[in-house]
């Protein structure tokens, strides 16, 4: 029999992609409002903070703290899902998968803009996929030029004196980005990229857009698009305009016209995710010093100062990272800006501190219950039968008992995924195992051996 669905139950096919997810070990980062439990007084933290950003044009950057397998990448998650709900563009980035330096901002960028996404992105099944269904940056770009068009009074497909569209874009274009503080070679990308679009010139579309994406090239566009439109003078490909490649002097610069543009195009700003930041322990000890300070210049940078405007940046990190004297407590400029002034929890405090609100064992119950579900939907299949509240009981009480230096929230959802999959494979055969203290200390050593890795 299919399991009842409500409207904030998954697809079968987004269940299926997070139980795959969680069998690894984490959950797709469209599926963690599905299981999420916990940390509420954290998140409510950073809704207000978004809030408060978003009506002042502020930044701000927050550390997040918690052990292996606590859930720092689900709760980067469940920020990121609740911004986009308020209108905020994301970007996630994960070190070592994504191979960035934090020390060297001009590998963040690049992987800042190909990874953007905000919630008139993704919908259908796409948004519950984590798919895409366009260019993140030629969305962006389009909803920005499509939006000054309007501005003008140009309408899309009705144009019936291109020449007069042309003079009305040029003189919005210069009395507003073309005058602003933006970096020179961003705001003549930008008016080559809007007027591009007028003529329908896609050759130039994609140019402009690969230049912010990165390439490592320079790029070459149509000189007049930057002039004064003259009725029957100079084609677009007389001159031409060449932009250098963004690199390691330029890449803080154009971010800052990244920001510019999330906002101009109708977004409250952009939350930027940096997963892994323990990373850096494997740099030698000057690439170290390095990182270290650009943390505390992203930490100095809260409130704007540097023109990041309507930003807010999550570093997240493993607890080694703020007690080891290698690391954050031995560069006295970051560890005095991050560490807590009293015991007692500060909910707007410069670190989000997991660990100390590790999860109950109610709302660990609450959790396995939820997973329970989507596995049902995934599946239709009988395991919820067979395994039921109190052996999800019992897997809690035995893994809340374990002396393992893993992480219970990672530990338990392994043993319930796994019990979940047995009892769907076996059927009528499956029992829940005898030995539960040897299934424990099983699924611990393995989870070690990955965070070993």
């Amino acid at each position: 029999m299919t399991a009842p669905r409500s409207r904030d139950d998954p697809s079968p096919q987004l269940a299926r992609a997070l139980i795959r997810s969680l069998t690894r070990g984490t959950a797709i980062a469209a599926g963690v409002r599905y299981i999420h439990v916990g940390h509420e007084r954290w998140l409510g933290a950073q809704t207000e903070l978004l809030n408060e950003i978003s009506e002042d044009g502020h930044a701000d950057t927050k550390f997040v703290r918690g052990a292996y397998g606590a859930g720092k990448s689900h709760f980067l998650s469940v920020v990121q899902d609740r911004a986009r709900e308020q209108n905020w563009a994301t970007s996630h980035i994960e070190c070592k998968i994504d191979g960035v330096q934090i020390d060297r901002f001009e590998t963040l960028y690049p992987k800042i803009v190909s990874k953007l996404t905000a919630h008139d992105l993704i919908h259908g099944e796409s948004e519950e996929l984590g798919a895409d269904v366009t260019d993140p940056l030629r969305h962006l770009l389009d909803k920005w030029a499509v939006g000054l068009l309007r501005k003008v009074g140009v309408k899309e497909n009705a144009l019936t004196k291109p020449f007069d569209a042309e003079e009305r874009v040029y003189a919005v274009l210069q009395a507003g980005l073309m005058r602003s503080n933006m970096p020179a070679e961003f705001a003549k990308a930008l008016a080559a990229y809007v007027r591009a679009y007028l003529t329908g010139d896609n050759e130039t579309l994609e140019a402009v857009a690969g230049w912010l994406r990165g390439v490592k090239t320079p790029v070459r566009l149509p000189g007049a698009y930057v002039q004064r439109p003259r009725l029957g003078g100079d084609s677009p490909k007389g001159t031409f305009l060449e932009l250098k490649p963004i690199g390691t002097g330029t890449a803080r610069d154009i971010m800052r016209g990244i920001l510019w543009l999330v906002k101009t195009a109708g977004y409250s700003g952009l939350v930027l995710c940096i997963d892994e930041i323990e990373e850096l322990a494997k740099l030698g000890r000057k690439r170290q010093d390095q990182a270290l300070q650009a943390l505390r210049e992203y930490v100095d940078n809260a409130g704007g100062d540097a023109g990041f405007r309507h930003f807010c940046m999550y570093l997240a990190a493993t607890p080694e990272m703020f007690e080891g004297k290698d690391y954050f407590p031995r560069y006295d400029a970051l560890a005095s800006r991050i560490q807590p002034v009293s015991d007692e929890i500060n909910w707007r405090a410069p670190v989000v501190d997991l660990d100390r609100t590790s999860l109950g064992q109610d709302e660990m119950l609450e959790m396995a219950l939820r997973i329970r579900r989507v596995h049902r939907i995934a599946y239709e299949s009988s395991a919820r039968d067979r395994v039921s509240e109190q052996d999800l009981q019992r897997f809690i009480t035995g893994v809340a008992a374990s002396r393992f230096r893993v992480a219970k929230p990672r530990l338990l959802t392994r043993i319930v995924i796994d019990e979940l999959e047995r009892a769907r494979q076996q059927g009528a055969e499956y029992s829940v195992p005898a030995d539960l203290k040897g299934k424990v200390a099983s699924v611990a050593e393995r989870i070690a051996k990955e965070a070993a890795l």
